[in-house]
């Protein structure tokens, strides 16, 4: 499942596309066996937003940084909310290159794992 959203009105993107980015964020976990969101995010410019799947409430936010040598370090927080005792939440801090897909995840007693992949903007047709 694919739930995508946009930070920015459609104004804002077509003034500033060169400097829009298309944020992939794609979990596979006991709370979202394969769910991703898809937003538009600008470097330097906090993001945040929610996605529901069932009867988990996932947070995403963060802050994309400006490249250094082809690289852009992303600062993501991950919040996975099904019950008071059914969560978790992660924050870590993330080096991204232009269409390469990076996965982390931890294991904690059950496996968490998200990807991540960052591509230049592409306005709809």
């Amino acid at each position: 499942m694919l739930w995508a959203a946009s930070a920015f009105s459609f104004a804002q993107a077509a003034s500033t596309k060169e400097e829009l980015f298309d944020l992939k964020i794609r979990l596979a976990d006991p709370f979202n066996k394969d769910f991703a969101v898809l937003t538009t995010v600008r470097t330097e410019q906090p993001f945040e937003l929610t996605a529901t799947n069932g009867a988990t409430v996932n947070k995403f936010s963060g802050v994309l940084h400006n490249p250094t040598k082809g690289i852009y370090p992303l600062d993501l927080t991950i919040s996975e909310w099904k019950s008071p005792k059914q969560n978790i939440r992660e924050t870590t801090k993330l080096s991204l290159e232009l269409g390469k897909t990076r996965s982390e995840g931890t294991i904690a007693g059950l496996v968490y794992l998200y990807s991540v992949v960052l591509r230049r903007h592409q306005s709809d047709p």
